[in-house]
């Protein structure tokens, strides 16, 4: 529930008292105040990195400054090691799909782990936030068989053994990845509360700014105590965009 208040002067900001819906009364907030762009994606999505690059350009060319951060899921050392091992799978991908184009294996080459760095070519030099910070895996083959691991994703995406991938046929697995993405878990994770905190806690310093987040679609949706929703009850104007083929 919303009531909103507008400010007398014209350079006054629109005043909002939200209730919060968990319970624990009414929280007045700014609708001046800082503002998070959040890019809902699917990490096996080949597609991912040009349709996340083409909205980052859309949102830098309807807004006037940068972006306070761009916040990813990953821990920043966990990120690097993993997209070293791009290389690997074009490799990988070269022997899988032999005949397929330079610019096709560019496609799989570049998806690995892309929603980590696309935006340094957009908004170069905005701080990065790692909302996975810290985290760890107990199997470290996770880690280190990571480019095979997405190899075997990828071939399970194609219905038929194939020497070559068109654009066609990427479009398809494209859409495959998220008919597969993981479901929104209600009542959220721990990672749901670890990333609202980050996020709120950072958004607070912005000074009305505003930012960006990419973010599994299950952590952007609506449900109750998804990321969105946590910062939602917070009074943080989210504007989600799923970024689906």
């Amino acid at each position: 529930m919303i009531f909103r208040i507008s400010g007398t002067k014209p350079e006054a900001c629109e005043l909002m008292w939200i209730w919060n819906l968990k319970g624990q009364g009414w929280r007045m907030v700014t609708e001046g105040a800082a503002q998070l762009k959040i890019a809902g994606i699917v990490h096996n999505d080949l597609l991912g990195r040009e349709r996340l690059r083409a909205w980052l350009r859309g949102i830098k060319a309807s807004e006037r400054t940068p972006p306070a951060f761009v916040a990813v899921e990953y821990d920043q050392n966990m990120f690097r090691q993993l997209a070293a091992q791009r290389p690997t799978l074009r490799a990988l991908a070269r022997e899988e799909w032999p005949d397929s184009s330079e610019s096709i294996l560019d496609t799989i080459e570049n998806s690995l782990c892309y929603e980590g760095d696309v935006h340094e070519g957009v908004f170069p030099g905005v701080e990065t936030v790692w909302l996975d910070k810290g985290r760890t895996v107990k199997d470290p083959t996770v880690v280190s068989a990571y480019a095979h691991d997405r190899l075997n994703l990828y071939k399970s995406f194609v219905a038929r053994e194939l020497r070559e991938l068109s654009d066609a046929n990427l479009l398809t697995m494209s859409r495959t990845a998220w008919a597969r993405g993981d479901p929104p878990e209600i009542g959220g994770s721990v990672r749901d509360a670890k990333f609202a905190r980050m996020i709120l806690d950072r958004l607070r310093l912005a000074n009305r700014g505003w930012a960006v987040a990419a973010i599994g679609s299950s952590h952007a949706g609506e449900v109750e105590g998804s990321t969105a929703d946590r910062l939602r009850s917070e009074g943080i104007k989210c504007q989600v965009s799923f970024l689906s083929p």
